[in-house]
């Protein structure tokens, strides 16, 4: 019996460690969102938007976006177009030659079936003023519509002091 009761109070402080962990990883994370592409295909029309709430302006920041293509995916990169736009209405459009396969065709992100891989868009960013910055992308690749492109998502995490 005292056996049992040794492995319960393993198994809970092992969640209890798992969970400290996982909630230390996301408490530098001011934004992370995906935007899903209907039967993962992308229309080169389609603009695909995140609206991004900045409350305070000392802190840094890591920009990072990511790509979740599926094995239907016919390319070793995609092309995407980045327009980055400030609450007082300022643009600043960005082109991303985003390198998803080695030479050999194996995927660089993490799965199986489905590939996610992040990249960073911008370092050590730091918003001048609070208000909604809208980060909009769209894919700049020559076949359309996109086989293979499932989500693109826009993660945000504060700099940690190092």
């Amino acid at each position: 019996m005292e056996h049992r009761n040794t492995r319960k109070v393993s198994i809970g402080i092992f969640a209890g460690i798992c969970f400290f962990l996982l909630s230390a990883c996301r408490q530098n994370e001011m934004y992370f969102e995906f935007r899903s592409l209907a039967n993962a295909e992308w229309d080169k029309r389609e603009v695909l938007r995140f609206e991004v709430p900045v409350n305070e302006t000392a802190s840094t920041y890591d920009v990072l976006l990511e790509v979740r293509n599926n094995n239907d995916y016919p390319f070793r990169n995609l092309w995407l177009f980045v327009d980055y736009q400030t609450p007082d209405g300022k643009v600043r459009s960005d082109t991303i030659d985003v390198e998803l396969a080695d030479a050999y065709g194996k995927w660089y992100g993490k799965g199986i079936h489905l590939y996610t891989y992040t990249f960073p868009y911008e370092w050590n960013v730091q918003y001048p003023d609070t208000g909604i910055y809208i980060y909009a992308v769209r894919h700049g690749m020559r076949v359309n519509p996109l086989k293979g492109i499932s989500d693109i998502g826009l993660r945000i995490s504060k700099k940690v002091d190092e």
